[in-house]
């Protein structure tokens, strides 16, 4: 089952940590920028209650869910968007340090080459432990 209660309890919680947010904002408490976060959770978290409730009530929908979920062709299709969205994340950290370092940025230029720096470690890391397992 793709929907569980354990999704259904997360997507509520979404929704209660949104109000108490906004709520938060509207007393005075909270930033502006915490009643937006407020509202977009409260719009996620009704979102993902309505399409738990439409899987446990329409079996056509389940159905499709379900093929999506445990297809061969999608795993091999999201593997590969993950792939692809990594080096893309990599090279353009790698070309935005470097404009950084030519703008007199070294701060940013920092950041952006540890963060490619531990991506690339995180990769090799990954990478000996599942060849180690297949």
């Amino acid at each position: 089952m793709y929907y569980n209660n354990k999704k259904l309890a997360l997507s509520i919680f979404w929704i209660v940590l949104g109000i108490t947010l906004l709520v938060l904002n509207l007393v005075g408490v909270l930033d502006d920028l915490y009643s937006s976060m407020g509202i977009a959770l409260i719009i996620v978290g009704g979102l993902q209650v309505w399409r738990n409730l439409k899987y446990r009530r329409d079996p056509e929908y389940r159905e499709k869910i379900d093929i999506a979920a445990g297809d061969e062709r999608n795993r091999a299709i999201r593997m590969q968007s993950w792939a692809w969205a990594g080096y893309i994340v990599v090279l353009g950290e790698m070309v935005a340090s470097l404009v950084a370092f030519f703008m007199g940025q070294i701060l940013v230029q920092r950041v952006l080459m540890l963060s490619a720096c531990a991506l690339l470690v995180i990769y090799w890391v990954t990478y000996v432990i599942l060849s180690k397992k297949m």
